[in-house]
């Protein structure tokens, strides 16, 4: 397989356009139904569903070493045309999947007969939860099982499919959780019944792109090979420690809330992490578009080119996920406000600020973790991470066997930590990898955080002059700053080769259309 340049550029344009459009839409979709949700069935009830997911991501912990580089060799081995090669992973994968797929289906089975006994489930709600856990649970094995077959659109660089079939998916869940709310008793186990509906319609999708844009992939059971799952155990292994420090770092904070604290404490900062948890989203949903493209340059041997693209991918990144935070930073307390009026708004903005503000630094820093993947350099990797996320665990039982600060504890030392690991390790390790020198991807990480306070700035400003008492006046507002931030961004993070490049783009699209014009008349 072979792509040119502008099939390249126009793939991407795609898949960035329509993770744009998933995020939009997936982030209108909670933002109206979760304060319904919340009035519906309570602050308390709706943290479970954050922590179902989590328990959901300590399980996964069991498929990530086969997984994590399944897409990155199926892939190199198609644009080495070692299609042979490339059944094999396909079909090892697939069949491994299903065996780690019934061995978690036994693990879910133990952790809801004795759920109870493992988490602090108000007596009212119970049976709700249950069915919550155990809906999320099926929607783990089913995601599981069929992951390979998402390979597909990762290898052809066609991301973009898989977010036209999120927006359909959230769009579907959002119209059955409206109808089972409104026809039936409020209940928060239809949020898992509904995941579980949209895991199976993704899956459905997934293995028809294999069969039409992989059509030369074949399962058979010949095709099996033990050492091919041996081989991506053993490499995948550090990515299993990468995930294991990541829950370390910000994957118990809603078990430790509800443990250490209560199950409110939990709700609450389940509310404050909706806004952050979406930006955290776009950010690695935008990195991972840019994956193909470093795996598809590595593969080719084309290593100047990988490093432009790398630099090029943490700028757009620097830019796309900085903007939210900006808005949220400015405009959260008003946000909540309007959002959730029946909790304390102010409470909300800071510990959303806190679970998040690691993000100004890791959003261009994030595509360094797929550049680790591609070039096969995470041990090191995940060995900070690991540090970082038992130094973050151990900070927080200090500050919450030590002194009041609770909740707020819980939110702020994961990102403080996070922000010192990706400062000391992360972008030095990158440049290495490339062959660089230690310093030479800190004008990406820096730029950004010029990028922010000089937004933020401005959005305090405006804040002074528009004070949002509804929702067109907050909407108002965020978009002056949007706008400006833009603007701001085009001259702060990208440099004058990039500005250059993407005015030569704008005025070919113009050239392109003024032409069709004239055919046209």
């Amino acid at each position: 397989m072979e792509l040119n340049n502008t099939a390249t550029n126009r793939r991407l344009a795609l898949n960035l356009t329509a993770n744009f459009i998933s995020f939009i839409v997936t982030f209108g979709i909670n933002f109206f139904l979760s304060p319904y949700i919340v009035k519906q069935v309570g602050v308390d009830a709706y943290g479970f569903v954050g922590l179902a997911n989590n328990f959901v991501s300590y399980a996964s912990l069991i498929a990530i070493a086969l997984n994590a580089l399944a897409g990155r060799t199926i892939t190199v081995k198609i644009y080495e045309n070692d299609y042979e090669g490339a059944n094999k992973f396909f079909t090892s994968v697939l069949i491994a999947n299903a065996v780690i797929s019934g061995v978690m289906l036994l693990g879910f089975s133990l952790v809801w007969f004795f759920l109870g006994n493992l988490i602090n489930i108000p007596s009212g709600i119970f049976w709700d939860v249950k069915i919550l856990f155990a809906a999320l649970f099926f929607e783990c094995v089913i995601y599981t099982s069929g992951s390979v077959f998402s390979v597909s659109t990762y290898a052809t660089n066609k991301l973009y499919l898989n977010s036209l079939r999120s927006i359909e998916a959230s769009i579907g869940r959002a119209v059955i959780l409206v109808i089972l709310f409104v026809f039936f008793s409020p209940n928060i186990c239809y949020l898992g019944i509904t995941a579980a509906l949209m895991a199976v319609y993704c899956l459905i999708y997934n293995v028809y792109y294999t069969r039409k844009l992989l059509p030369f992939i074949k399962v058979h059971k010949s095709s099996f090979d033990i050492g091919a799952v041996k081989e991506l155990v053993a490499s995948g292994i550090w990515s299993l420690i990468i995930r294991l420090g990541q829950i370390l770092s910000d994957g118990l904070d809603l078990l430790i809330s509800n443990l250490l604290i209560n199950p409110i404490a939990m709700g609450v900062l389940s509310l404050a992490k909706t806004i952050p948890t979406l930006i955290s989203s776009i950010m690695g949903s935008i990195a991972g578009v840019f994956s193909p493209g470093f795996t598809i340059l590595y593969a080719q041997k084309k290593y100047d080119e990988l490093l432009i693209d790398v630099k090029r991918a943490m700028k757009v990144m620097g830019i796309f996920v900085n903007i939210p935070m900006i808005i949220l930073i400015v405009c959260g307390k008003e946000f909540f406000t309007l959002w959730q009026p029946t909790q304390d708004a102010g409470q909300l903005h800071v510990l959303s600020i806190l679970t998040c503000c690691c993000l100004v630094i890791s959003g261009g820093i994030n595509c360094l973790y797929e550049l680790f993947i591609v070039v096969k350099r995470i041990k090191e990797n995940a060995i900070a991470v690991v540090l970082g996320g038992l130094v973050s665990v151990l900070i927080t039982f200090l500050l919450l066997k030590t002194t009041s600060l609770g909740i707020y504890a819980i939110a702020a030392t994961s990102s403080f930590v996070s922000i010192l690991r990706n400062l000391a390790f992360t972008a030095p390790f990158g440049a290495k990898c490339l062959g660089q020198k230690w310093y030479a991807f800190y004008p990406e990480v820096f730029r950004p955080v010029v990028f922010d306070a000089m937004s933020v700035a401005f959005g305090c400003v405006v804040l002074l002059l528009i004070k949002p008492v509804n929702w067109p006046m907050l909407i108002i507002k965020a978009g002056i700053i949007t706008v400006f931030s833009f603007a701001v961004g085009f001259f702060i993070i990208l440099n004058k080769t990039d500005r250059q490049l993407i005015r030569a783009k704008i005025s070919a699209v113009r050239l392109r259309f003024s032409k069709r014009g004239g055919e046209e008349e």
